[in-house]
């Protein structure tokens, strides 16, 4: 009974952990029934190599589409920066830095600006009385693909 439901939970076994789980403490597995085994195993391992890495190209293909569109259509600093006051006011935001290129947008803004050359166009900080908030295009593409995982 034992061999019958280890040999069951091997066929339905959806993931190399299960199918190593159902084969331990099975010597007497027939030949037929290892060798199906190690070929399930097996299987079950390219799977998830090949759905990992389609996942990573995916999020690669995305960066890129949007890295380019990005070039070909600035983001507004101005918009990105309103929405992150708007977003995170309760938390009483001191000021912001950004690329010295794009405090010029920020100059109606009425919060306090900081031209911070380790920052790339399109890129601020928010400083905060408790703390900062990163809303660097890496921060938010990372945010976008995260949610489409």
């Amino acid at each position: 009974m034992a061999d019958l439901l280890r040999e069951e939970q091997f066929l339905a076994a959806p993931s190399t952990e299960a199918i190593e789980n159902a084969a331990v403490d099975a010597p007497d597995l027939s030949g037929e029934i290892a060798a199906a085994r190690d070929v399930r195993l097996f299987h079950a391992r390219v799977e998830e190599a090949i759905e990992s890495a389609v996942a990573t190209l995916r999020c690669d293909i995305a960066a890129e589409v949007i890295g380019r569109e990005l070039q070909l259509a600035p983001a507004s600093i101005a918009e990105i920066v309103r929405r992150a006051l708007w977003r995170f006011h309760a938390e009483s935001p001191v000021r912001v830095r950004v690329h010295p290129e794009d405090i010029s947008a920020l100059a109606e803004d009425g919060i306090q600006t900081v031209a911070d050359s380790g920052l790339r166009r399109g890129d601020a900080v928010l400083e905060l009385g408790a703390g900062t908030i990163d809303v660097t295009l890496g921060v938010r593409l990372d945010a976008v693909l995260r949610a489409y995982r």
